[in-house]
Order: structure tokens, then C-alpha cells, then sequence
């Protein structure tokens, strides 16, 4: 019997949510983790797959004789958190409480102030300090008030993500083919559009002993895939061939994603390495094609050049990269959005093959972003759209609902239009086709999916598996 119900809220009410919650939430997994170490037991809850009422939801609490409910929250599913946790106030009055964690109140904390009916919220890691408040919960005492997570001296010192408490075979059937793994946890960097709480700037390390022990836990479950969460996997690069020579070592054969990759700590010998580790595929912010807003808007820091020479790199072997963009920066122009809808075909045009998908978002204002406050301050967004959100004055949907960061100059209409442009112009260029139609024919899943992405680009403008639309 469960004392204390963990929930991944969700951005689609009772309903499957898309793709972007098609992963179990690592964050619970390790709070569940730590919470049995600490000898208390606890149930997940994922409703971006799990779609559950409210009132499904209370029933699940009373079955179990719940106590404590703690809801890991994003800022796109705070108006369905809220919804959830007045429904639980209002059936268990105080004798049930309820926690939020996650980005949103780490970049909100007067959330609390705002909505007495949340008891407590945890800002940052809940690893330590979540099991010692809901200790102090279950043995009576009524916590209130927002609480600073300590962190973890060591990433190895935790204990293995509970994945057996998330309905793993229904993230299976959605297509989930590969273990998610962290390698690190944080990222330094500071890109405008970026909600990550600043406390979470700081960036923790496993050792390759602690990622293969793992990886080993669960190698017959994937068949030796594995799809790393890291944000900035190549930030240090001794850790990086390190890890690298351990699995060689190992002598397993593995597939793995490295998850975000920084071009500019590219080069060959780390790229060899992590080809004959097992890396296939990773993932690139490029962000602008434009240098000026790719540096001084965004501050990536990355010259055109070292792109080029990063993805020179990436071509001698046969990596599968993903590339993505957002479109419509503060003091962005018409003549380098352009640029940047064309910046994908400008690399096929190089001759560059190693890329497989391009992403393209409209930029979105989210709390904790230097963009959030640059659109408050310009007044393109209210200082109050959180609680107008929670209230569901906006609406339901929050890709539809929630406003976009439009530059003087520019409409959103015009971005979008652009952003169709550029897809178009990069997913049917000859040699794209080709090589899909290539990787296709050997996998007929494959080709019913890319027949419904070409559909949706040519209707809409935008992939079906974009989730800022």
C-alpha cells in the first residue's frame, strides 16, 4: 500500500497527451527511488499516458489511503495541475497533502501565495529533501511554505530510477524503443528562450562505472538501446571518451542516443569514439541562422564556421542528427528569419548528409526565460497570463492558447509561412527524398510514418511531431 501518490501532470486533460510525454518522467522515477530508500512507498501516476479524471484520480487516493500527493508540474500543464489539486482539496479537505515540484514552480514560487490549496512547494532537487518532508507529513505534522531541495553530492550516489512503478509496456506501444538514461544532470548555458530554474545551471556528472551499471540492469529490457535525456551530454569531453572506453570495454553491443550535443565541442576523435561506442543518433540546438541573433540574442556563442565544421565532422560517419530552430527572436528580421527557415537546405547544399530531421518552433514565452521577461517588458504578454492560464480564460490548449513572441516587424502568420517555406524546401530537396526513400523501403513503419509527415507539411506547415503547434 502506497503513503504517498507522485503525479507527472499533463498538458491534455483525461486524454493522451502527444508524443512529448511518450517517455516515463525520469524526474519521478528517481524521486520514487529515493522515497523507498527511505523506507516510504510510493505510486506514479503519469496522466500524459495515463489519462485520468480527477475523480479517477480520488479514488486512487482514497483505495490506498494516500497522504501525501506530490505533482511534478511544467508551466504547460499548470492549468490541469490546478484543476487536479482543487479537486483533491475538495473531496479530502486537509486530511490529504499535496506537494508541486518541477520547472514551473521553480520559476513561479508565489504560486504558493497565489493558491493556498498547494501546502508546499519544492524548488529545485527532491532527491534529499523530498523523502525528509514527507516523513515529517506521514508522521503528523502539517507542512507549509516553499522549500530549497538540497542536491546530491553525487550522481552516484542515488539509488537506480524507479521505471518498474510507470506502465513501461504502454510507453512500448507508443514507441518508445530505447532505456531513458541520465548521464548528467543541469546545463550551463543561458539561451533566451531557456525556462530552466537558474539553481539547475549547475552541472552534476556520473561516472562510467554508475551509467554501465545501469545500462547493465537493463540491457536484455531495450535489447541494448538506450536514449540519454542530457541536455549538454558533450560538456566534458574526458568524461565523454571515458565513458565511451568503458563500454568498449564492456563489450556489449549498444545503440545509443546522446541525447544534446554541443557543435561547438565537436571534433573527430571524440565523434570516432562515440561511433565505435555505439552513439548513433543526437540531437543540435542551432537555433538561428542568423549569426548576430544566434549569439547576441540567443548567446550560443557559435559562429557559422564552427557549424560548418562541426557537421564536416559528423559526416565521416554515419550519425543520424537532429537540427532544430526558433523562429521569431527579439530584434529578429524578415531578412534573417529567412535565413534561418533556409539554413537547413544552405547544409544539404554543403553536402551534408548526417542530418535527419529539422525542427522549426515558433518562440515561446515561458516563465524563468530572459524572453519572458523581454515580452513583459514590451508588453507583448501580461504580467498575470499564468493565473489567466490556470483560470482557462485563455482556453484549453495550451499550443493553440498561449502567445508566441512575435519581433517588431514581424507577424506570426508571416513566421509560420516562412517556417512552411523552409520545410518544404529542405524535405523536398532530391536528395532528401532519396535518402528517406532508401531508409524507408526497409521498414514499412517507417514509411507510413514520413507519408504522414509529408501530408502534414504540405497542409499544415508543420510536423506532426512539433509540439510548440
Amino acid at each position: 500500500m502506497a503513503e504517498v501518490l507522485l503525479i507527472n501532470a499533463s498538458i491534455k486533460y483525461a486524454g493522451v497527451a502527444r508524443g512529448i510525454q511518450h517517455y516515463p518522467p525520469i524526474g519521478l522515477a528517481y524521486l520514487a527511488a529515493s522515497l523507498d530508500k527511505a523506507g516510504i512507498q510510493s505510486k506514479i501516476i503519469d496522466l500524459g499516458i495515463e489519462p485520468l479524471t480527477v475523480e479517477e484520480i480520488n479514488d486512487i487516493i482514497k483505495s490506498e489511503k494516500i497522504r501525501l500527493v506530490g505533482i511534478s508540474v511544467v508551466t504547460p500543464q499548470i492549468h490541469n495541475a490546478m484543476r487536479i489539486v482543487r479537486g483533491i482539496r475538495s473531496v479530502f479537505a486537509d486530511s490529504v497533502s499535496i506537494a508541486i515540484g518541477g520547472y514551473h514552480i521553480s520559476n513561479d514560487p508565489t504560486l504558493i501565495d497565489r493558491y493556498p490549496e498547494i501546502d508546499f512547494g519544492l524548488i529545485g532537487d527532491g532527491d534529499i529533501s523530498f523523502p525528509q518532508l514527507a516523513k515529517r507529513v506521514l508522521d503528523g505534522e502539517r507542512i507549509k511554505g516553499i522549500f530549497n531541495g538540497e542536491m546530491t553530492s553525487s550522481l552516484d550516489g542515488l539509488p537506480m530510477p524507479a521505471y518498474e512503478l510507470t506502465p513501461l509496456e504502454r510507453y512500448k506501444k507508443m514507441g518508445l524503443d530505447a532505456y531513458p538514461i541520465l548521464g548528467t544532470r543541469g546545463c550551463p548555458f543561458d539561451c533566451v528562450f531557456c525556462s530552466r530554474a537558474p539553481m539547475s545551471r549547475m552541472v552534476m556528472y556520473r561516472s562510467p562505472e554508475g551509467i554501465l551499471e545501469e545500462m547493465s540492469r537493463y540491457y536484455d529490457e531495450f535489447g541494448g538501446r538506450y536514449i540519454f535525456q542530457d541536455e549538454s551530454f558533450s560538456l566534458d569531453r574526458n568524461k565523454v571518451m571515458r565513458f565511451c572506453e568503458a563500454i568498449l570495454k564492456w563489450g556489449k553491443k549498444v545503440y545509443w542516443s546522446a541525447g544534446g550535443v554541443r557543435l561547438d565541442q565537436v571534433d573527430e576523435a571524440m565523434m570516432e569514439l562515440m561511433w565505435k561506442a555505439g552513439c548513433r543518433t543526437f540531437f543540435v540546438g542551432i537555433e538561428s541562422g542568423s549569426e548576430r541573433v544566434r549569439n547576441e540574442i540567443v548567446r550560443k556563442n557559435i559562429t557559422d564556421e564552427e557549424i560548418f565544421h562541426a557537421f564536416r565532422i559528423m559526416d565521416k560517419f554515419k550519425f543520424e542528427v537532429e537540427i532544430s530552430f526558433v523562429l521569431g527572436l527579439p530584434t529578429e528580421t524578415e531578412e534573417e528569419l529567412r535565413e534561418t527557415v533556409h539554413f537547413p537546405l544552405k547544409l544539404k547544399k554543403m553536402g551534408i548528409r548526417c542530418i535527419t530531421q529539422v525542427g522549426m518552433k515558433p518562440s515561446v514565452p515561458m516563465p524563468g526565460s530572459r524572453l519572458w521577461d523581454i515580452a513583459i517588458q514590451e508588453g507583448k504578454i501580461p504580467a498575470d497570463l499564468i493565473d489567466r492560464y490556470i483560470r482557462f480564460e485563455l482556453g484549453e490548449n495550451f499550443w493553440q492558447v498561449w502567445p508566441n513572441y512575435v519581433p517588431d516587424g514581424l507577424t506570426i502568420e508571416k513566421i509560420r509561412a516562412y517556417r512552411k517555406s523552409g520545410y518544404l524546401a529542405y524535405y523536398l530537396s532530391p536528395g532528401y527524398i532519396l535518402w528517406r526513400a532508401k531508409r524507408d523501403i526497409k521498414n514499412w513503419r517507417l514509411l507510413k510514418v514520413d507519408a504522414a509527415e509529408l501530408w502534414s507539411l504540405l497542409t499544415t506547415g508543420h510536423s506532426t511531431i512539433s509540439f510548440t503547434e
